[in-house]
């Protein structure tokens, strides 16, 4: 019984087993596909970028490639290299070039065999940009990864293009085995003098009587002598530079007429229209423009609107706008004009209104005061009460 009973429940927990591993199994599936599928999203993303980078770079590389080309324009290279640094990848390359960030390509490498693309020059300075696009799709669709496409683009600007044994210059060319040479600003001349002194060395014959007995009598042996002068001239020349100085010029500043009295200036009542939010007063001056200080307005601030409510004074003009804003207070305010404000002159007239954010009461009660304050010398004041 006891060895029964035990095979018994050994099968039971077997059972158990098997059932809690198929209730597992999908779960785990689904974590190994999504842990596999976001690996291949991660290495298509960065394949992409890293395709971009490479053959941006070897595109802006100066001098030949292995095939004796132009690395800028060789559109095949650059696309090779691309798809050697995003391998197991398919990938979409477009080759651009432009003047930089805020300008439009205005060339294309669109070669798709060996060789250069001769359809355009390059200059210092230009920029190539390689865009390179992959599309990604999830190989097993038990997981909502939905399919995308990855873009990248990379720009690096070319310098120093100069053509093998000419001078530097913006035109194309890979700039490998040119040899400048120095030129100096002044060179001493170094001149060698040579003087030669070669004197006649012929032997004499002297013949005298019997047997013929030539006598040679050789004159000193001499060696030429080779003189060398040496010359060095070297005139640095110096030269001064100016340093211009500057002279500050004072700007005039307009000084108002005096004028000998302003007692002639008038003023009209202080008028309203009805149903209006906009008081008025008008003044004739019979001199010459006179220069406003400041200008204070008394009104009812309180009552003064229709209906006895609040009155607030929005924006003041004297030949245009001199003040403007929201002024709540008991109804006594000072405007100071920000920029000069005149009133002008020869028996002109000119209009000074005020201009309320309501209608205000029709007639006018006491006690409106506007006051017209002149800095002009001989002026005091222009004043009028309601």
């Amino acid at each position: 019984m006891k060895v029964r009973y035990r095979k018994q429940k050994t099968l039971g927990y077997r059972a158990q087993a098997i059932v809690e591993f198929a209730i597992v199994l999908p779960i785990l599936m689904m974590l190994l596909v999504g842990i596999f599928e976001a690996g291949r999203m991660i290495f298509t993303y960065a394949a992409v970028n890293n395709a971009s980078r490479e053959a941006a770079r070897f595109g802006s590389a100066l001098g030949y490639d292995d095939a004796g080309y132009h690395k800028y324009k060789d559109c095949e290279g650059i696309r090779n290299m691309a798809r050697r640094s995003a391998y197991f990848t398919t990938l979409t390359i477009e080759i651009t070039y432009d003047q930089g960030p805020s300008n439009s390509p205005f060339a294309w490498c669109d070669l798709l065999t060996t060789g250069e693309d001769n359809d355009f020059i390059l200059t210092t300075n230009d920029r190539i940009g390689v865009k390179v696009t992959a599309s990604y799709s999830p190989l097993i669709k038990l997981i909502p990864f939905p399919s995308r496409d990855f873009t990248a683009t990379s720009y690096r600007t070319i310098l120093g293009l100069v053509e093998v044994g000419e001078s530097p210059s913006s035109g194309s060319g890979s700039g490998v085995g040119y040899t400048s040479t120095p030129t100096s600003a002044f060179a001493p001349s170094k001149t060698p003098t040579a003087t030669a002194t070669v004197p006649t060395n012929t032997p004499t014959k002297t013949a005298t009587s019997g047997p013929l007995q030539p006598t040679f009598t050789p004159l000193p042996s001499s060696t030429p002598t080779i003189v060398l002068t040496s010359t060095n001239t070297a005139t640095p020349t110096l030269t001064k530079t100016s340093t211009p100085t500057m002279t500050l010029t004072p700007t005039p500043t307009s000084t108002p007429t005096a004028v000998s009295s302003c007692s002639s200036i008038t003023a009209s009542n202080i008028s309203m229209n009805a149903n209006s939010n906009v008081i008025s007063m008008t003044i004739t001056n019979p001199y010459t423009s006179v220069t406003v200080s400041s200008v204070q307005l008394i009104w009812n601030a309180a009552t003064g609107a229709n209906g006895n409510k609040t009155l607030t004074l929005q924006s003041a003009n004297l030949g245009s706008t001199f003040w403007s804003g929201l002024n709540n207070t008991s109804g006594n305010i000072t405007l100071t004009p920000s920029s000069t404000l005149t009133i002008p002159g020869n028996n002109t007239t000119s209009t000074i209104t005020f201009t309320f954010d309501k209608n205000y009461q029709n007639p006018i009660p006491n006690g409106t005061t506007i006051t017209i304050n002149l800095s002009t010398p001989g002026c005091s004041a222009i004043t009028h009460t309601q």
